[in-house]
Order: C-alpha cells, then structure tokens, then sequence
C-alpha cells in the first residue's frame, strides 16, 4: 500500500496550535522541521516560546517561511501515520494511541472521557472528563491531583483523606483528621499563607509568586501570579536521577501537556485539547 494520499483541496490539514483547518493561502512552516500552521498562530507562539509545538525543535521568527502552493493542483501529503510520534488503534467506542518512543498509552473515549497513563517509570495516571469538567491525576502514594476550570487546586492523600485546596483567589486551606465522631471521620479545616510541614516526606512552601507541595517522588506547583489563571506544574521523578516527568495543566482551558525529561533532552510525551498562551511560557 502507498505512504501517501492525494488531495485537491484548498483544505490541506490542522493547524497545531488552534485546531482550526489550514488553508493553502495561509500555510506557514518552521525550515527546520517542516510542520505547518497560521502565520498569526505560528508568530505568537514562536515570539513566546522560541520553539516547535509540535515537535519542539529550537526556533525563531527567521526559521517561519510561507509555503506557495499552486491552487488546483495535486498536494501530496504523508499519511498522518507516518508523520505523527504514537501508532493508533480505533474501537468501538474509543481510540488507542501508544507514544512510540516512551510507550505511555492515551484512551479517548467517545462520551468525551480521557485517560492518559504511564506506567513503567513514574506510575501515573490523568483523567479527562467533559461532563464532570475536571481533571484529575493519581500519583504515587495515594495522591489524587485535581484541577477546576475555576482555577481551584485540591491535593488528596487518599489513605487520610485529608485535603489541601487551594481557592481560585490563592487562599490556601488544610483539613487535618481528628477522629472519628458520631460515627464519623471528622476534619478541621485551617487557613494557611506560609509554609507548612505535615511531615519530612509531606509540606508546603508558598512564596510570594506560588505554592509548592512536596512529596518523595513529586512536587506540585501552582501558579499565583496573575495572567497565569492557576496554572499548575506537576514534576514526577523516577528512579532513575536523569529521568523526570512534566505535567503542565491550563485548569482554566482544561488542557494538559506531558513531557518526558531524560537530562536535557525533552521529548514531547502528548498534549490535548486546545493549546493556550499558559503554555508558551516555559517552568
């Protein structure tokens, strides 16, 4: 079977970056790479961020060129097997895709749910749902992370079911259990703008610019400063000390990018939904 499919269309494909369609009068490509997109789409991203969305290749505004393309004419373009990084499988009621370097696996379910998962080195896991507009990660140690379009934080410990959230305004609360009363688990919940250990392997450095929760094998940072509408940066670590994990999440957006880290070198995990400015902007 061929590699390629023709179309003589003015319609060649997606842009990237807003997801709409791109049209041969407006195809604008990084020469290094070769991936395609708006000029305005391309030109804000690049003025911020200095690299490829799609495949993160160091950029600049001298590395975008318009492609002329010749209305009416045959346009050869690879099969979207072929130029993207993960091999896919379609089901029923779902889609498969396995990242083919990393192998981590992404299920997209028709009724509008997500699961994301990688399991070999950092054994973790998020879920997307577009009914309960959330989105959650589970992590090591019984660690449930969920973010709210609202921009609100919530950090579960699952084995206490003790709580810290923190508000859409920055304002930081911790629920502490106390026993059981009337038959009951009962928590206190107290309002906190410093730091604060619950233990050696679990505390709270806030400053000025952000909120940080420290566990042995993750750190979750939330954004407080203003233009960044929450956003959150999870960083999961293996084992191994040259091996990393980067989960950056737009609660106001619901999108999320996960990024494997092995030393210096960045390898785009997967990314979803619509990719905003939150994410241009580099931890």
């Amino acid at each position: 079977m061929s590699s390629f499919y023709s179309q003589k269309s003015t319609e060649i494909s997606q842009c990237p970056i807003c997801l709409s369609i791109l049209n041969i009068s407006n195809i604008y490509a990084i020469s290094k790479c070769g991936h395609t997109f708006h000029q305005k789409c391309i030109n804000q991203w690049i003025s911020n961020a200095k690299n490829c969305p799609s495949c993160r290749t160091n950029a600049i505004k001298s590395d975008i060129i318009k492609l002329f393309i010749q209305e009416n004419t045959e346009v050869v373009i690879p099969k979207r097997e072929e130029i993207l990084p993960y091999t896919e499988t379609k089901h029923y009621n779902y889609c498969r895709r396995i990242m083919k370097e990393c192998q981590c696996e992404i299920f997209r379910y028709k009724i509008g749910y997500l699961q994301y998962r990688c399991l070999k080195d950092f054994n973790i896991q998020i879920y997307s749902w577009d009914r309960t507009v959330k989105i959650q990660i589970t992590l090591t140690d019984e660690i449930m992370i969920t973010t709210y379009p609202s921009t609100q934080l919530e950090v579960l410990r699952q084995k206490t079911e003790e709580i810290s959230t923190v508000t859409p305004n920055g304002k930081r609360l911790e629920s502490f259990y106390q026993g059981i009363e009337n038959g009951q688990k009962a928590f206190v919940v107290k309002t906190s703008w410093t730091s604060f250990d619950r233990s050696d392997k679990d505390y709270v450095r806030q400053g000025a610019n952000s909120i940080q929760f420290c566990f042995p094998k993750f750190t979750v940072r939330r954004s407080l400063k203003k233009g960044e509408n929450g956003k959150t940066t999870i960083r999961v670590y293996a084992n191994d000390p040259n091996k990393s994990l980067r989960i950056r999440i737009c609660p106001e957006h619901q999108s999320f990018s996960v990024e494997h880290l092995f030393g210096a070198k960045i390898i785009q995990c997967a990314k979803f939904e619509r990719l905003c400015e939150h994410f241009t902007r580099i931890d």
